[in-house]
């Protein structure tokens, strides 16, 4: 591992408690019900403007997969 490297993963470190703290706190302060009910207005929104598609990725990635395997 290089010096800069094994530097930046030390730093790190140092400021896991930290960043533990933050996490915490904000954690909780937050107010559930409210982050529930504006995740549940993006989510009728994306239902809205976005309707589901045919296919999703996982679908395609599938048949792609297949295709590769027969050659």
């Amino acid at each position: 591992m290089s010096e800069e490297l094994t530097a930046y993963v030390r730093r790190w470190n140092e400021l896991r408690p930290l960043l533990d703290e933050i996490r915490d706190k904000e954690t909780r302060q937050t107010d559930t019900a409210t982050s529930i009910q504006m995740m549940h207005q993006a989510f009728r929104l994306a239902l809205r403007d976005l309707p589901p598609r045919e296919s999703s990725g996982l679908v395609e990635w599938q048949r792609y997969m297949e295709r590769w395997r027969r050659g």
